[in-house]
């Protein structure tokens, strides 16, 4: 790794780097689109969306389509199949202004996606793999959170030590960049004229905002004391029973947004699809292959679609088996993906980054931080609350 050199760019030199990376087709920035702010491509700087807190769909969308082809096949005349593997040349893209918390969310994909559970060596996902190469990570620090945010409880920001390509700082006079990989380095070789190392005052003013946004994160956050590794405690030690679960799964209403806009869940379900054979979509359909009437020359090919262990049907086994069949069950299955100590040692952290999507997406009130408050109330009650599924809310008893 290149010796750790922090750097400077003014505010006029990075907008005149986005202009190059825009006019390369290479640039995907948040822009604001019917109330919202998205990540999508860039032609125009001007589009490029400032005053945000954070987008509501991670930006992981383009490391994990929501469908894409694994292989295809087809049956020749004499009976052999034969198969076709998708095209890996993928285009070389730059995601800018991405927020810690998504930042730390694609390491978490990494560690499954790219074969790294335990340390070990597990073959990566190709397709993944491909486009993690080709995707440069350009993170810039919140300075101020949103209403559900909750990364200071969660490891996922505002700043990160590592995980970024490069890390902007917004300053007084102009933007502190912090490079973390040598992708991060050769990049910033190719804009060396408009930059310049940082001198002492800017690193030191950067640890002073941070300082601040950290301290001030009461004041614009409800949800800045989330007891994450508390109830993480109580769901790895088996200590919250199947009445909290049952309790939590009757105001889960299964839309299955908390798992969509997480920035960490990674479930997928594959289907294989009759087709044509010059590979357009025309009326695709989810297909048995060798079905009556599909002899060769038929055309199939399998997708990969986002899925959700929220869903009842992501569990269905052969023979119509559901082994986590009510929503408490399920509810239960997320959460402890999410907060149990297994899970932290396969992936080197909780699966939650504290960006705050899934509070603000739930109709149910079971976001992270609602349900983590719950299970760590229960189990300080004194009344063994997670034995009996009595939910406490503010001002309320423990009876």
């Amino acid at each position: 790794m290149t010796e750790q050199v922090n750097m400077w760019i003014s505010r006029t030199n990075l907008m005149e780097i986005l202009t190059r990376w825009s006019q390369d087709g290479m640039l995907i920035a948040p822009k604001r689109a019917g109330g919202e702010v998205f990540f999508a491509p860039i032609d125009n700087v001007e589009e490029i969306c400032w005053d945000y807190v954070n987008s509501l769909i991670s930006p992981k969308q383009f490391l994990l389509p929501e469908g894409e082809t694994l292989l295809s096949y087809e049956r020749t005349d004499e009976g052999e199949w034969v198969i076709n593997t998708p095209n890996l040349d993928v285009p070389e893209k730059i995601v800018f202004g991405i927020r810690s918390c998504d930042v730390a969310g694609i390491a978490y994909l990494d560690q499954f996606l790219l074969g790294r559970m335990f340390d070990r060596k597990i073959p990566p996902d190709p397709l993944y793999k491909r486009r993690r190469e080709r995707l440069t990570l350009i993170s810039v620090v919140c300075q101020k959170p949103g209403s559900t945010c909750m990364c200071v409880c969660c490891d996922g920001g505002p700043a990160l030590k590592a995980g970024y390509d490069w890390q902007l700082t917004e300053l007084s006079e102009g933007w502190l960049v912090e490079v973390g990989t040598e992708k991060g380095w050769a990049l910033m070789e190719t804009v060396k004229a408009l930059v310049e190392p940082a001198e002492t005052e800017a690193v030191t003013e950067k640890e002073e905002r941070l300082a601040k946004v950290i301290e001030n994160f009461q004041h614009y956050s409800p949800h800045h004391r989330v007891p994450t590794m508390a109830a993480s405690r109580g769901v790895s030690r088996s200590l919250v029973k199947e009445p909290f679960w049952d309790l939590i799964g009757a105001r889960c209403v299964e839309c299955g947004g908390c798992s969509y806009l997480c920035p960490t869940c990674f479930c997928f379900n594959c289907v294989d699809l009759l087709t044509d054979p010059d590979g357009s979509t025309g009326q695709e359909e989810p297909f048995c292959p060798l079905a009556p009437g599909q002899g060769a020359g038929t055309c199939y090919k399998r997708v990969r679609f986002r899925d959700n262990c929220i869903l009842e049907g992501f569990v269905r086994q052969a023979g119509g088996i559901y082994p986590r069949r009510n929503t408490g069950e399920r509810c239960r299955n997320r959460f402890f993906h999410k907060l149990s100590w297994q899970f932290f040692q396969r992936m080197h952290r909780l699966g939650c980054t504290g960006c705050g999507r899934c509070v603000k997406t739930c109709l149910g009130e079971i976001g992270m931080s609602q349900v983590a408050t719950e299970i760590t109330d229960a189990l300080t009650s004194g009344r063994k609350v997670a034995l009996t599924g009595q939910r406490v809310g503010k001002g309320e008893a423990h009876v």
